[in-house]
């Protein structure tokens, strides 16, 4: 599949709905766009199915990521994006004479789920349909490809810097990488290469169609708000996730504090449904949802906690702000995150916060996600 700009901008508003707040900033997710079509020949870089793709089982590809702070950028991003593919491709030429034939995003959010398409861009090398949440994740262990051996890995800045990694367990990797990330020189935002992997072991790991469901999500929401008709595949599409309202009110206040290469925040909204506050408890991605007029968290992760402005624009953590008018949305998460043993990775995750009771991932409520957009979103036909 071609993906122009057009199908980047949906990808974009339909990953920054999906990733919980985080998974990068839409102004850096914009800004990477603009260069993916000003360097792509004819404008366009390729996007593969998962299921339908031509590799054979020995073709090697890796993942992409940008990582640290939710709202950091570096000003160059994409030279970081390249600089950490080229040099993880030349290492795996010079060790196992294997050149990488595809990318992969890490996670869905609006920064993170573009990263690949740089390289498509820069490098002509395709990406494939897949990723490792479904959502984005504050750590690399929470990515369902934790199993794979994580090394060798490069982590980039824009200047042409870099670190080329060697370590077999990935929650070491992350620990490494948190303080070189926060580290004057990387300025809380680096670029990441890691996992080289056969495809078939990327497949056996990863969430498939989560690149063109978030594009069917941003489809959908730029159709809705425009007043345009939506195709009936895309509405079918979208609703194979379940979602519910959990919450609509202003933003009272928000507290943030930047520390470890993480944006930590606490949103506070006073909720119109219920006459209470909600609270969310974010690190980098939002993990916990409290309600006044309830005793103990409403939801925790692996469920996905989102904002949706009024108008139909999905915002993630480094764009709210005191005053926004919002709905609050649970999505439900992937069945792969709801396994026991990955279960247990974000019950240890929550203890960041000194969270230490049970998780809460069941909707209270749930509709397909495109039904619940259609009544959220305001139809400008129908708006005198």
């Amino acid at each position: 599949m071609e993906i122009g700009i057009e199908k980047l901008y949906y990808l974009i508003e339909g990953a920054a709905l999906l990733g919980s707040g985080g998974g990068g900033n839409k102004a850096a997710a914009y800004a990477l766009a603009s260069y993916i079509v000003e360097t792509a020949p004819s404008g366009v870089v390729q996007l593969l199915s998962a299921q339908d793709h031509l590799f054979d089982s020995s073709a090697m590809g890796c993942i992409i990521a940008d990582i640290g702070a939710n709202a950091a950028q570096e000003e160059k991003q994409h030279e970081a994006i390249a600089t950490a593919f080229n040099e993880l491709s030349l290492q795996l030429q010079r060790t196992i004479g294997t050149n990488l034939t595809f990318v992969v995003p890490i996670e869905t959010g609006p920064e993170n789920s573009i990263v690949p398409f740089v390289v498509a861009a820069r490098y002509g090398v395709p990406v494939l349909d897949i990723d490792g949440a479904g959502r984005a994740v504050p750590v690399l262990s929470l990515a369902t490809f934790d199993k794979l051996p994580p090394s060798p890995a490069v982590i980039a800045n824009d200047k042409g810097d870099f670190l080329l990694l060697q370590i077999d367990q990935v929650a070491d990797m992350d620990s490494m990488l948190r303080p070189v990330t926060g580290s004057a020189l990387f300025g809380n935002s680096g670029s990441l290469a890691l996992w080289p992997s056969r495809i078939d072991q990327l497949l056996n790991h990863s969430i498939k169609n989560s690149l063109s469901y978030a594009m069917a999500c941003g489809e959908l929401m730029d159709c809705l708000m425009k007043g345009l008709q939506i195709d009936s595949a895309c509405s079918h599409f979208v609703n194979e996730k379940k979602a519910c309202l959990v919450g609509h009110g202003k933003v009272q206040s928000i507290q943030n504090k930047q520390e470890g290469a993480f944006d930590y925040s606490l949103a506070a909204i006073a909720d119109v449904l219920t006459g209470g506050t909600i609270s969310v408890l974010a690190q980098n991605e939002n993990l916990i949802l409290y309600n006044s007029n309830q005793q103990g968290a409403l939801l925790t992760a692996p469920i996905s906690i989102t904002y949706l402005k009024t108008d139909g624009s999905a915002i993630t953590n480094a764009e709210i702000k005191q005053g926004d008018e919002v709905f609050v949305l649970a999505i439900d998460a992937p069945e792969v995150l709801k396994e026991p043993d990955r279960l247990l990775l974000f019950k240890e995750q929550l203890q960041e916060f000194a969270y230490f009771g049970s998780l809460n991932y069941q909707l209270p409520a749930e509709e397909g996600l495109a039904d619940l957009l259609t009544r959220l979103i305001p139809n400008p036909i129908l708006v005198k």
